[in-house]
């Protein structure tokens, strides 16, 4: 993965409005990530434990998505995809 800028993955993002994704915690280390090592980009928002980001590149153009974690009920179990995990 190319190295990306703090611009290029908030303007990444398809599920959530400019506004969302101006808000969204961005990871601070960006300037540290092994890029050449990976196939996306993915993080949990330490401030909303609930949210979730990924953001890869598809077709020669970036992609980003939010998600968010459903609480768990009383009687399913809590869950984490492999990116997530």
């Amino acid at each position: 993965m190319q190295p990306l800028t703090e611009q290029d993955i908030r303007t990444s993002f398809i599920n959530c409005s400019k506004g969302e994704a101006k808000r969204l915690a961005v990871p601070r280390d960006l300037g540290e990530r092994p890029w050449g090592d990976l196939d996306f980009l993915g993080w949990r928002d330490p401030g909303a434990p609930d949210r979730s980001y990924l953001v890869t590149e598809r077709a020669g153009r970036l992609v980003g998505v939010s998600m968010r974690f459903q609480p768990p009920s009383a009687d399913s179990c809590t869950a984490a995809c492999v990116r997530c995990a």
